[in-house]
């Protein structure tokens, strides 16, 4: 019968120091490993949400060319994004973007013109997003 007791105690001790100190240690290296993974999900997030602003405020400037009359249309002279006057520093997002645009006359075909409008910006790394229309002259 004494040996029976003696189990019974045993068995009512709890967990040892050691047994305690590695399910910590495993419930820490999981919650780091969740940690990683939210500061990941969170990045992602917030560059496709700069990224989706980039693109609208490009779209924005194509339709504001589109919604030109020929002859103010027909009067702007964009030869390249770095020509002065094609360009401008809009924000959204909380952001600074730099836009820049490009228009070729009579392309693709006479009597059309070629629109491309680049918008850039700066959050882990340097992005940018373009985008091309045509519009008739």
């Amino acid at each position: 019968m004494p040996e029976d007791n003696e189990l019974k105690i045993r068995a009512n001790d709890g967990f040892t120091l050691v047994e305690v100190l590695v399910a910590a240690t495993i419930f820490v290296f999981a919650l780091l490993g969740l940690a990683a993974g939210t500061v990941s999900i969170l990045r992602t997030n917030n560059t496709s949400q700069l990224q989706v602003s980039a693109v609208n405020l490009a779209q924005a400037k194509i339709e504001e060319f589109r919604a030109m009359s020929a002859a103010a249309f027909g009067a702007l002279a964009c030869p390249s994004y770095t020509s002065t006057g094609c360009s401008d520093t809009p924000s959204a997002s909380g952001k600074i973007y730099n836009r820049s645009w490009q228009i070729t006359a009579d392309s693709p075909v006479a009597g059309v013109s070629a629109i491309a409008v680049k918008v850039d910006w700066s959050d882990y790394s340097s992005r940018s997003v373009t985008m091309s229309a045509s519009v008739s002259q």
